[in-house]
């Protein structure tokens, strides 16, 4: 059975749901509330979430990082249990979800009319995972990795900022503007993502732990993404195989 954020929190109720409506209880808080005066200010209640600003990525070329890790609410996908190599796409409506999502996460970084113009380039799903690039005018990128296992508050990880040097690069070019390792709930992350040349067909990486990595390519951005810190201390010199769309290959070394 699947939970509704509604019926999670119904169980976190200790108010009993067998209610008498004539009972002397409820008549009391009738006439209690009656007696309010309605013009008094409303007390919005307070969101008991903890966040905590963490490094994203091990280094961002030209670009401004900003990311949120949320604590993960009743589970979430422990040590990326679920995740898998090769990303799977997301439908319509899920992904228009994820890029809301994001663009709520990264609000706060004070590149508001950026965010609102930029379009979903990728979205993609990893197990419990969904990774999404918005992408804009000028080098404009935001990237938000999230833990959708969670029916409340979800662990999210990226970045947003410009890079002058991605707003167009060659045909058979990749510029990276994430490379690196993060955390999130205490488990590392590597990341590599930027933007893809009109000529990329694919990308995969090599990686020592799991094997080979593929990344999406779309809208003219490439990411990929595996657990472990494994890009850390490579972020200035990672090769990546790629596929042109004439069927020719090439190994191409991501810097920053």
């Amino acid at each position: 059975m699947t939970l509704t954020d509604f019926d999670v929190l119904r169980t976190l109720d200790p108010a009993t749901t067998e209610i008498d409506p004539f009972g002397p209880r409820a008549r009391a808080d009738l006439e209690r509330i009656l007696a309010t005066d309605p013009a008094l200010p409303a007390i919005l209640p307070r969101r008991n979430r903890r966040r905590a600003v963490a490094l994203a990525v091990g280094a961002v070329a030209a670009a401004t990082v900003a990311a949120l890790v949320l604590p993960s609410t009743l589970g979430g996908d422990k040590a990326f249990a679920t995740w898998v190599a090769a990303p799977t796409g997301l439908s319509a409506s899920e992904s228009a979800k994820a890029a809301s999502s994001c663009r709520d996460a990264r609000k706060s970084s004070g590149n508001a009319a950026q965010l609102k113009a930029a379009t979903t380039a990728i979205s993609e799903q990893r197990g419990a995972w969904t990774l999404v690039v918005l992408a804009g005018q000028n080098g404009f990128s935001a990237l938000c990795i999230t833990d959708e296992s969670t029916p409340l508050f979800k662990s999210n990880i990226g970045s947003i900022g410009s890079a002058s040097d991605a707003d167009q690069p060659g045909n058979r070019r990749l510029s990276a503007t994430v490379l690196g390792a993060g955390s999130i709930d205490g488990n590392q992350l590597s990341i590599a993502a930027g933007a893809a040349g009109s000529d990329v067909a694919a990308v995969t990486y090599a990686s020592a732990t799991h094997g080979v990595v593929t990344a999406t390519v779309s809208g003219g951005q490439f990411a990929l993404w595996f657990p472990g810190n494994e890009l850390e201390s490579r972020s200035h010199n990672t090769p990546v195989r790629v596929t042109y769309r004439d069927g020719t290959t090439a190994t191409v070394v991501l810097t920053l």
